[in-house]
């Protein structure tokens, strides 16, 4: 490295900034599991999920990918419909 930072690119993250998150409490750590596999979008860094129990951690730019991820879990099983309509409503 030179000492030199190169600028970023409008809209590109850099390091010192984070994704928000939000949570989507499913029925049981195997739900939250099986939401984590169907959801991970491998070499995306931006639209990602993460299990923290039997909770999925869902980070995203665009609000449509929590949408996505929990309207998928509610109508597979994996999450109650309040808990996936508390993260609609939360966007």
């Amino acid at each position: 490295m030179d000492g030199h930072t190169t600028p970023a690119v409008p809209g590109q993250l850099t390091l010192e900034e984070t994704v928000p998150e939000i949570r989507l409490t499913c029925i049981s750590t195997d739900a939250a599991a099986a939401v984590v596999a169907e959801a991970t979008r491998p070499g995306d860094t931006v639209h990602t999920v993460r299990q923290d129990g039997a909770q999925v951690v869902i980070g995203y730019l665009d609000p449509r990918w929590p949408l996505n991820v929990a309207d998928w879990a509610g109508e597979h099983g994996h999450a109650h419909d309040d808990d996936a309509a508390r993260v609609i409503a939360q966007l």
